[in-house]
């Protein structure tokens, strides 16, 4: 069960939240538009995005689009393509970028969508601009025309050449072509034929044949890209898996540290009258000719550290005073420096409340700084880690609106854990059942963890636990008579969606897929997941049940599966299998002449005006 923000862990939680928000401060830095160009430039199998589809619809059809089935618009290779395709593959194009856009926007706020991919979706394409490939500016309606011409050609060859490697669409492969049709028939109004709504979407001429003839050479082209990434996969071998390792294990190791934050106040700027901005103005002018002495004095009081960095500084003396300073020292030191009357102040009394663990130098840099990176995985000339248990520092990260004080438990090291997935059944406490303990004393001494504390009575948890005992028996009775015993992922998955409320995960059954051991679910969770605390020596196989208490309730457990190597080893395989993936495909599209795609231009405009005008 993930930790949520009522969990005692809600420190946690919070501070990811704020290195979530300053890794969106470090992605403003890119190019916008290269976010949506990396989405609309892969080749990939088509996916009907409902949200899109409902947002397009209510567009007039006023005829049936023959001239568009009949001209055409592109020759690829020889091979000459209608208008109707084109205009599908267009408004693909749109599609993709609109429903990321739409998804920032609606996750986020509004505004994230322009701000990550570039594209305003409250515009017309044309009426907003973004850059090309060749560093050109065009509108959004140009570059998505260039992109459907990029992507229709791509499809094709790619293809051409699955048939000409003998790739079969397996029964699975066929049923996700005939859902994603269903898709379309689920989804068109009364009075109109699945074509005819597939045209008010797509373009003029776009009808189901057509459609269905784009998503199952789409889905080719995405088997033939699985399978032989797979048979890369299959070539890369261990040792030069840890050859890329041995070249720098700071980019793939892990470290664990203690944090406390101290928020950076703003200054506030005081008025200034006219006369005086025009006096300061002056004096600047009469001292422009300072000289390079002074110049270096003036940098220097620049550097010089600021409150919070004192404060800061002042933490670690104090820790670092008292004889035989240990984590328990830092702790208690957090809760002299916090604010009593703050929403962390709770947090920090509970022993994850400053624990960070199994973290990674690149989310270190990208959330504090480079410098705190450098500082817990700093090596020696011989490549040993130098940092080690008790070792305290402080950073004012990036932004400038945070001092982190680090204290380090350790060198950083390679984690073994392999991600692994489960199912479970939450049968959650009722939050109106819980029983008061708190002090009856209600003078200002209280603390505000004292005056909030609760505790669920012993007759509720029996009731929960009873109901935890049915469910997990029902299954049991149920593979017992059905299955002889052995575990059926499926049916306890009904259960899940039947019983479970986790509302997070009861709807796809209640799967957690790859979950990794660092902390972000609760502990009692990620324990029998892991087979650490108390269930330390025990080993998690495919089917394994059990039943577990945690803050929110009781979980039926059923271990699905894990992978076969930690996740520093699949990074580093991934990193592999991409590069010589795009090596490959960059050689195959460099096949084909330059001239290769031939386009009759007032075909294509007309196009794109039916495109644009489609999206209105």
């Amino acid at each position: 069960m993930k930790k949520n923000e009522k969990n005692v862990d809600e420190y946690r939680s919070e501070r990811k939240d704020r290195l979530n928000s300053q890794s969106k401060k470090a992605d403003k830095k890119h190019n916008s538009h290269q976010g949506a160009k990396r989405v609309a430039s892969k080749v990939c199998r088509i996916v009907v995005t409902v949200v899109v589809i409902v947002a397009l619809v209510g567009v007039s059809l006023n005829f049936f689009g023959i001239p568009q089935k009949v001209l055409k618009a592109v020759t690829i290779d020889g091979e000459s393509y209608s208008m109707s395709e084109l205009s599908c593959y267009f408004m693909l194009a749109y599609n993709n970028v609109y429903s990321y856009a739409y998804s920032y926007d609606s996750n986020y706020g509004d505004g994230y969508g322009l701000m990550l991919t570039g594209f305003d979706i409250t515009l017309s394409p044309d009426d907003q601009t973004t850059t090309n490939d060749d560093g050109e500016t065009v509108t959004w309606s140009e570059y998505f025309m260039e992109e459907a011409i990029e992507q229709m050609a791509a499809v094709k060859r790619y293809y051409a050449l699955a048939i000409e490697s003998g790739i079969e669409l397996s029964d699975e492969d066929l049923e996700e072509i005939e859902e994603s049709m269903d898709s379309f028939r689920d989804a068109s109004r009364s009075g109109y034929s699945v074509s005819r709504y597939i045209s008010k979407i797509y373009g003029k001429g776009v009808n189901e044949s057509l459609m269905e003839k784009v998503i199952t050479e789409q889905q080719y082209v995405s088997v033939y890209q699985e399978q032989r990434q797979a048979e890369i996969e299959a070539g890369i071998g261990e040792d030069e898996i840890n050859a890329v390792y041995a070249e720098d294990p700071t980019a793939y190791d892990v470290v664990d540290f203690r944090w406390f934050t101290i928020d950076v106040e703003e200054e506030e700027e005081d008025e200034t009258s006219e006369d005086a901005a025009t006096e300061e103005t002056t004096e600047t002018e009469e001292t422009e000719d300072t000289t390079a002495e002074d110049t270096s004095e003036n940098e220097e009081e620049e550097d010089e550290p600021i409150a919070e960095e004192l404060l800061a500084q002042e933490f670690i003396d104090d820790v670092q005073s008292q004889s035989n300073y240990d984590v328990e020292t830092f702790k208690a030191t957090v809760l002299e420096y916090a604010d009593p009357e703050s929403d962390e102040y709770s947090d920090y009394q509970e022993d994850a409340g400053t624990l960070l663990e199994k973290i990674d130098k690149e989310t270190v840099e990208t959330n504090i700084n480079e410098d705190a990176g450098a500082w817990l995985f700093e090596q020696d000339d011989d490549g040993n880690y130098v940092r080690q248990l008790g070792d305290m520092s402080y950073f004012l990260n990036d932004d400038g609106d945070t001092v982190y004080i680090l204290y380090a438990l350790g060198v950083p090291y390679q984690n073994t854990t392999k991600a692994a997935s489960v199912r479970h059944i939450l049968v959650m406490f009722p939050e109106d059942e819980s029983e008061d303990t708190s002090s009856e004393d209600t003078s200002e001494e209280t603390t505000e963890a004292e005056t909030e504390s609760t505790t669920i009575s012993e007759e509720v948890k029996a009731e929960c636990s009873s109901k935890a005992d049915e469910i997990l028996a029902e299954y049991e009775s149920y593979i017992e008579e059905y299955a002889s015993g052995e575990p059926d992922e499926d049916y306890f998955a009904e259960l899940a969606s039947e019983y479970s409320e986790d509302t997070g995960s009861s709807e796809d059954g209640g799967l957690i897929e790859d979950m990794e051991n660092n902390g972000a679910y609760v502990e009692e969770f990620e324990n029998w997941v892991f087979a650490e605390g108390n269930y330390e020596g025990e080993t998690r196989e495919a089917g394994v049940t059990g039943i577990i208490e945690t803050e929110y309730g009781y979980h039926v457990m059923y271990y699905v599966s894990n992978h076969d190597n930690p996740t520093w080893y699949e990074t580093i395989q991934e990193t592999l299998v991409d590069d010589a993936w795009d090596e490959e495909s960059t050689e195959f599209e460099e096949s084909f002449a330059e001239d290769a795609i031939k386009l009759r231009e007032y075909l294509v405009k007309r196009v794109r005006k039916s495109c644009v005008n489609l999206i209105g």
